[in-house]
């Protein structure tokens, strides 16, 4: 048998190398899966940070809130204590006529 006849039945007979550089009929359905499975599990762990983001940002709003609300009862507060003191200061006018001219009251 030469050559040629030995090549001649290895590709009717399908031959030693058949799938070379291929993979076996079922590895590529296990691989494309295995991408699937790995797809599914990336896109649940972004929800997941997404949902984590978002509360994270809601819970800074309400921070942020709670703090302004804070600042602006304690500015009305030193509003009022700088008006109360202003007013203390403040002579009373018109001056009470029996005090005489010009005399400042007596704290």
């Amino acid at each position: 048998m030469g050559l040629t006849s030995k090549v001649a039945g290895m590709m009717v007979l399908g031959g030693a190398n058949r799938h070379a550089g291929r993979k076996p009929p079922g590895k590529a359905e296990r691989t494309r899966a295995k991408a699937e499975r790995a797809q599914k599990k990336a896109a649940e762990a972004q929800a997941l940070r997404a949902e984590a983001e978002a509360k994270v940002a809601k819970e800074q709003d309400a921070v942020l809130a709670r703090a302004l609300h804070e600042d602006e009862a304690q500015r009305r507060a030193d509003i009022s204590e700088l008006a109360e003191k202003e007013a203390e200061a403040i002579p009373e006018w018109p001056p009470d006529p029996s005090r005489g001219h010009g005399e400042q009251p007596k704290s």
